[in-house]
Formats: C-alpha cells, structure tokens, sequence
C-alpha cells in the first residue's frame, strides 16, 4: 500500500480542471452539474416512502400470507376491521 500523500498526488495529477457552461436539457447527459439545484415546490406533495414492501408478524412467517391492503402512494392505511393481531 502507498502512503496517502502519494495517492493523493498521484489521482490530482490526472484531475483536468473544467469550466462551467450553460446547455440545454436534450445535452446535459453525462454532464455534472456546476451547482446544487433545488425545486420551489414539493413533489410528490405527499409524503411518500421511497420503497415498496410488505408489513407481517414474525408470528404469521411460516405458512401462506393474505394481502388485506393495497396502499397506493399518497394514500394512507384505512386500518381494516380483518387486520388479525391488532
């Protein structure tokens, strides 16, 4: 292994220095962007999970599951009467 120092040098001696440039939508793949960009609004305007899943009982593992609810994103859970175990 190498000292830090050595990478260091080694990797920033490979760095080319590049400038900013406006372009349109349709160019910019592959590009990075020069600067954060931040949406003025909220969206989804719901709060949302970032994935999908399923919710069970280490009790009920081990034999067939029933899906009692299907929650579509922005929806919420309508807490059913046939939720075993609540």
């Amino acid at each position: 292994m190498i000292p830090f120092e050595e990478a260091y040098r080694i990797v920033m001696s490979h760095v080319t220095a590049v400038s900013a440039e406006r372009i349109s939508m349709p160019d910019c793949l592959g590009r990075i962007l020069a600067e954060d960009i931040f949406s003025d609004i909220d969206m989804p305007p719901f709060n949302k999970a970032a994935v999908d899943g399923f919710a069970c009982r280490m009790d009920d593992l081990g034999h067939d599951l029933e899906v009692i609810e299907t929650i579509p994103a922005g929806k919420s859970l309508s807490l059913k009467e046939n939720v075993r175990g609540s």
